[in-house]
């Protein structure tokens, strides 16, 4: 059963398109990360409540998938539903989410004990299931740094530390380039192309700003002590975006769902890897092999 009464916090959000009203037994501080993306929307996509009850509802015995701090169980109507514990002090559930996409609703009930656990506003988002949201309104979360450019946008991905905020801030040096996030821009297929958004995860670079590009470019770093540019062929082009998406492999519908929009993806962007070096020589070089490959 969904509630949410008039006595409960609110808070309404919008992003990447994607609006929800968030309701809540506890106030939530206000969080930099998330100030920009503060909207109120007369119909949101989402309404999300959460409860503090003295019972949790009845959780399944059988377990799908377990994290360090959840687990997700089938809900037996389909879609699966998820609970939390406060690891390692304590591996009893504090919480249970409840997950409708197709009306729009999520519901975390939450005991007393867990009231810690939700009284941050990123460490309560966490448990909504975003990355859900965005794949049921054809977004994907990207693991990138995003820049808005005047070839359009880049976003430099990789693993953890390869260079991506790096390859970022030059280009907001030396081709005046504004930077979208730093982290995970969320992306999105619309008529006039794709789209990344900013997000409110945006890693040590902290830019957390509610805009969007149209996406010229996807490049793959490599280090290297010279400039070269490859364009990938789909394989690869799919197996390099494929390992930065944030992806719900328990939950198949959602992973075909990712597959076919990487695909449509690859299909419109074009994807390179790039060898490159930390120094304005590589934005130089990216800028006049970007011009060549895509027609610019």
């Amino acid at each position: 059963m969904f509630l949410h009464p008039e006595s409960m916090y609110r808070l309404d959000l919008e992003i990447a398109g994607v609006s929800m009203s968030v309701h809540s037994f506890q106030h939530w501080k206000e969080e930099m990360s998330f100030l920009p993306f503060v909207k109120r929307t007369e119909v949101p996509d989402y309404q999300v409540v959460f409860r503090q009850t003295d019972t949790l509802p009845k959780i399944p015995d059988t377990v799908i998938h377990e994290d360090e701090c959840y687990r997700v169980h089938p809900d037996g109507k389909g879609g699966y539903l998820r609970s939390f514990f406060d690891a390692p002090r304590d591996l009893t559930p504090y919480a249970v989410a409840e997950y409708d996409h197709t009306n729009g609703t999520v519901q975390i009930d939450c005991l007393p004990k867990g009231s810690h656990c939700v009284s941050e506003l990123h460490n309560s988002f966490f448990h909504i299931g975003f990355e859900a949201m965005l794949i049921h309104k054809k977004r994907l979360c990207f693991h990138a740094a995003c820049v808005d450019t005047p070839l359009g946008g880049i976003l430099f991905s990789g693993p953890s530390g390869i260079g991506k905020s790096t390859q970022a801030e030059l280009w907001c040096s030396y081709r005046g380039a504004a930077q979208i996030n730093g982290d995970r821009p969320i992306l999105s297929k619309e008529k006039s192309g794709w789209l990344a958004w900013g997000s409110p995860y945006a890693g040590s670079s902290k830019c957390h700003v509610n805009k969007n590009c149209r996406v010229t470019a996807i490049v793959i770093l490599q280090q290297a002590n010279e400039c070269s540019l490859q364009r990938l062929r789909h394989t690869e082009a799919f197996g390099a975006i494929w390992a930065g998406l944030t992806i719900h492999n328990w939950d198949k519908w959602f992973v075909e769902e990712a597959v076919d929009l990487t695909m449509e993806l690859i299909k419109t962007v074009p994807v390179f890897r790039f060898c490159c070096t930390p120094d304005e020589r590589a934005v130089e070089y990216l800028e006049q092999q970007l011009r060549k490959e895509c027609c610019l």
